[in-house]
């Protein structure tokens, strides 16, 4: 999160740091996405939403009625999310143009990474084997549905 006293300044966020490291250990430890999420929510740890709702990152009156709910999509992005070792991922998406709210994903060719600009949470080693894993992973999952068809 932005420092208080210096918003050009990324400051850990222990409590979210915490959530972060179980998600990459569970991961090493053979677990998948859903599954991650279902050991979060039986845990009772909160999903991002409502921890920056808590923080007063943002400010928005919107309720969640299951604050425990989380998702594999949201555990997967905090898998990838290559800011967690680091490093600060510029230009992921675009606009069509000016008139238009519609984000549209660059592809990661396109990202500009400037790297070490923050504390990590994740040591390098750890984010690699974590994305090497999931790799392998999708890959098995791709070979396993064309031997079905």
């Amino acid at each position: 999160m932005k420092s208080s006293d210096n918003p050009n300044q990324w400051i850990i966020d222990e409590d979210a740091a915490e959530v972060v490291k179980k998600i990459f250990h569970l991961c090493l430890e053979g677990y998948g996405p859903a599954q991650i999420a279902k050991q979060l929510q039986t845990d009772k740890i909160i999903i991002p939403f409502v921890h920056w709702k808590q923080s007063g990152i943002i400010n928005i009156s919107k309720d969640i009625d299951n604050p425990y709910k989380w998702s594999a999509d949201t555990v997967s992005g905090i898998l990838e999310k290559q800011e967690y070792i680091g490093d600060t991922v510029n230009f992921k998406t675009h606009k069509q143009s000016y008139k238009s709210k519609k984000k549209i994903n660059n592809p990661k060719e396109q990202h500009l990474i400037f790297e070490n600009t923050h504390e990590p949470i994740i040591d390098v080693d750890t984010w690699e084997k974590v994305q090497e894993l999931r790799k392998n992973r999708q890959n098995k999952y791709v070979l396993w549905n064309s031997l079905l068809c």
